[in-house]
């Protein structure tokens, strides 16, 4: 499938990735939803899943947000339309939606987030607004009315005191209706504006984008549980003519023993590996009931493996070895198994025959049967 359109992947990254948006017709031809609206807002009902409903007073041209779980009466008692129901995070408990993110793996597996799926009836939106990653808009039932403006905003520029970061002041420069199988494509910090011109579900896919401070406030909680620790010392002190004064060398020195704690590179690789790969989400999955035996049987038969949707892989190759990261944990094999370890992190439903044509070795076949055992991987696809 050419999601992109016209484009091949390398001329989506390199002229538009980051740069500019990028409106795709028939992305996904004849797309069909594998949810209904009513089933997201079954979703939305569950404890442990992040989920929003916007609201919009057409009066005073006023937004108000309520946060799940919530009841089937919520949704009873709302109005015919300007609101918006938002589920985080859908393809963790809907497979196809997993697969779904197969198509984008021209993106590194560790940037990508999640699917995010809005339902919205008509004149429904979030508000005018920006994000700080890029995200493919796909349209997967119904209508939707897209508007963006490419100019910089500033926070002052977000209306006060609502959780919800929408703009006070927003024109449409350009805009384009999609229709289901349509998607659009937007950079991080370019304002858009979505209205449901009828029912409509729109998938958000995102890209993860860390911050300097997540990035730092992370590590930091990391090497909290470094036992060996490092202090200020300054055997060269001289005498000053202030105490009071804080010299450029003193600063200098401090600034060191910060940066020293990410210096190692391996160690930092590592914690990274860990901390993109853990899912954060305490959604738990039915741990493997097959035996080691029965589940290489299974390997050896013409069936199917599925990753689950809350399940991130990535791995990185280093001088000897490659080093899997499998959901916040990792692991140490061979290079002899990048083929196997490649394919693993390029599907979530893996075929088992192409899997054991692989070289394999022993550490290879217990590290498969423990992610399984684990619940990583499951063998039934309506799980």
């Amino acid at each position: 499938m050419q999601i992109l359109g016209n484009l091949t992947q390398p001329e989506f990254l390199g002229q538009y990735w980051q740069k500019k948006p990028y409106l795709v017709r028939q992305a996904f031809p004849n797309y069909k939803s594998p949810i209904s609206p009513e089933e997201l807002a079954g979703l939305a009902c569950e404890e442990g899943i992040d989920s929003r409903l916007i609201k919009r007073d057409e009066s005073n041209n006023t937004w108000r947000v309520e946060y799940g779980p919530f009841k089937e009466n919520d949704f009873t008692s709302l109005p015919k339309s300007h609101w918006s129901l938002l589920v985080q995070a859908v393809n963790h408990h809907i497979p196809k939606l997993s697969y779904l993110l197969d198509e984008f793996n021209f993106i590194p597996n560790w940037r990508i987030d999640d699917v995010m799926v809005s339902y919205a009836p008509m004149h429904g939106s979030v508000g005018p607004h920006f994000d700080n990653y890029d995200v493919f808009l796909l349209q997967a039932k119904g209508h939707r009315h897209w508007y963006i403006n490419e100019n910089s905003y500033t926070e002052d520029e977000f209306a006060d005191d609502l959780s919800l970061k929408i703009l006070n002041n927003f024109d449409g420069v350009k805009d384009w209706v999609l229709k289901p199988g349509d998607m659009l494509y937007l950079p991080p910090g370019v304002a858009h504006h979505g209205i449901a011109l009828d029912d409509c579900l729109t998938y958000s896919i995102g890209f993860r984008a860390p911050s300097q401070k997540e990035l730092l406030s992370a590590f930091t909680v990391n090497f909290n549980d470094v036992k060996e620790d490092k202090f200020y010392a300054d055997p060269g002190l001289k005498l000053q003519e202030s105490p009071g004064e804080i010299k450029k060398d003193h600063i200098e020195s401090l600034r060191e023993l910060i940066l020293t704690v990410c210096a190692d590179k391996k160690e930092f690789t590592s914690w990274f590996g860990r901390f993109i790969t853990n899912s954060h989400n305490d959604y738990e999955q039915e741990q493997g009931i097959l035996d080691e035996v029965e589940f290489h049987k299974y390997l050896n038969q013409n069936k199917q493996i599925y990753r689950h949707g809350n399940v991130r892989i990535s791995y990185v190759k280093d001088d000897e070895t490659i080093k899997l990261f499998f959901a916040g944990s990792e692991y140490s094999l061979p290079k002899t198994q990048l083929r196997l370890i490649q394919y693993l992190c390029s599907k979530h439903q893996l075929e088992c025959l192409v899997l054991m044509s692989f070289d394999r070795k022993d550490e290879m076949m217990l590290l498969l049967y423990k992610l399984y055992k684990n619940g990583f991987f499951y063998l039934d696809e309506t799980v």
